[in-house]
């Protein structure tokens, strides 16, 4: 499988484990695990190694290795994506839409000949609203195996409920030793970067007449978005320069082939701190992210 370059940020070191499990694995692999546990980095090694029908499915729109915040993203067998649009950060922000956003990625998958698709959700996990996000994941996606990665309690409660199931493998790993532990200033750091990337070339789009989808604010200058094609399909996404007479503005990189269908305005603004420098004025920067 050929991982695209944003997934090489740093050097993996594989547990001794890990090798006994790759020829066991096929179908639908779910990935569980805490934040901080190693579980990324696992589901990336596990898909490098797989065969040109593999694909991975990173279901983490806070720290997105595929789009810029605010997406989840497939890696394609033998290279490409495909994104979809949320517009949060985190599950709890937009879990319809999360959730609905997993099963499509999971079906795009299948529908380009993936045999085997390694699912990397976020580390939500903790609370109530974590199990129950977990939970209602593994129900939408159905998978034929679930690798839990760590001993950990909330993991163990989540895995009770799916210990009799048919047709599903559960398989425990302990957490890496090499796994690297990030702060939350670290993780909004990585946010910022990545929007900053994405945003390196935009440039203004006019969009007079296109609809609009989702809960669309009165005043949604500011405020993150994608544009997507009829099947849903992000074509591009940015920030909303301002929306008068029929006609959005949206500063954004250059769009994919594809016709536009809609427009969706996320959740979260993040200030003008990530745009090119043509765009960018004094008295604009404003908080990144919440």
């Amino acid at each position: 499988m050929k991982i695209p370059h944003a997934y090489h940020f740093l050097m993996i070191v594989p547990h001794p484990s890990w090798d006994a499990l790759l020829p066991v694995l096929s179908g639908t692999v779910y990935l569980i695990g805490a934040g901080n546990s190693g579980k990324s980095t696992l589901a990336r090694w596990l898909a490098d190694r797989g065969g040109d029908d593999t694909a991975l499915l990173d279901g983490d729109a806070g720290q997105p290795t595929l789009g810029p915040p605010g997406t989840l993203g497939l890696a394609l067998p033998g290279g490409g994506r495909r994104l979809r649009f949320v517009g949060a950060l985190t599950p709890s922000m937009a879990p319809l839409a999360t959730l609905s956003g997993l099963r499509l990625l999971l079906d795009a998958a299948y529908a380009a000949g993936a045999a085997t698709v390694f699912v990397d959700p976020c580390g939500y996990i903790r609370g109530e609203g974590g199990r129950e996000f977990q939970r209602r994941s593994i129900e939408v996606l159905c998978p034929d195996h679930i690798v839990a990665v760590g001993r950990d309690a909330e993991i163990d409660l989540v895995l009770s409920l799916f210990s009799c199931r048919t047709g599903l493998s559960i398989h425990r790993l302990p957490a890496s030793p090499h796994a690297r532990r990030r702060s939350q200033a670290a993780r909004r750091r990585y946010r910022e970067e990545r929007l900053a990337g994405w945003m390196a070339d935009a440039r203004p789009l006019s969009l007079p007449g296109v609809l609009r989808a989702g809960v669309f604010p009165g005043r949604p200058e500011g405020y993150f978005a994608g544009l997507c094609d009829g099947d849903g399909w992000l074509l591009t996404a940015g920030v909303i320069l301002g929306d008068a007479g029929g006609e959005i503005r949206l500063l954004a990189p250059p769009s994919l082939p594809g016709r536009a269908a809609y427009i969706e305005v996320g959740k979260f603004r993040p200030g003008f701190s990530p745009l090119p420098p043509a765009f960018r004025s004094a008295g604009q920067e404003e908080e990144l992210f919440p």
